[in-house]
């Protein structure tokens, strides 16, 4: 920037309330991205950059003078929006051809409320074949000989899953499989 036609002007943020490091940095290289994406346009002269921290989150605004039409992909090479969504975050473009671009980042300054993990997420594939099993309500036996493998591999499997899932008993894991609707009754 020092070195080149374009003008950057930065806005101090307009509060003085101090911020979760992790949510300043996360802004901070967002922020760098999208201007250093406008760079690649054309005919751009100036690129204003601000900051505003409001209620609960902090938003921040990148907004040039050049053509208003970005590279699609642009965002996208830096991954941006990924890491704003990893904070609960969002981005919103808004190009006019002819005026500009502006780019808002909206990041929540609270804790992000960790996504729901699916029940029988941590159970590998085999497991989860002799869940299905357990879930239809076959016997060690049954399991072992639809699946080519030995009784005691099936008992192995059948204790991963309990301990896994945190029941304890093949009832309550055929349970908790079928109320997850992956796996039908009987």
């Amino acid at each position: 920037m020092r070195y080149g036609p374009v003008r950057l002007d930065l806005r101090a943020p307009d509060s003085t309330r101090s911020l979760p490091l992790d949510i300043a940095h996360a802004a901070r290289a967002a922020t760098r991205a999208v201007v250093l994406a406008m760079l690649e346009q054309e005919e751009l002269g100036r690129i204003h950059v601000g900051w505003q921290v409001e209620d609960d989150n902090l938003r921040f605004t990148v907004r040039d003078d050049g053509p208003g039409s970005p590279a699609p992909e642009a965002l996208t090479v830096h991954r941006v929006n990924d890491r704003l969504t990893a904070l609960g975050g969002r981005l919103v473009l808004d190009a006019v051809p002819g005026w500009g671009t502006t780019v808002t980042g909206t990041v929540p300054l609270g804790p992000v409320a960790a996504p729901a993990v699916h029940p029988l997420a941590a159970l590998g594939g085999r497991e989860s074949e002799v869940l299905e099993h357990l879930a239809l309500g076959h016997r060690n036996r049954a399991i072992a000989a639809d699946l080519h493998i030995s009784e005691s591999t099936v008992k192995f499997h059948v204790a991963n899953i309990l301990h896994k899932l945190g029941v304890g008993t093949r009832g309550e894991a055929a349970a908790l499989a079928r109320s997850t609707g992956d796996i039908a009754a009987a």
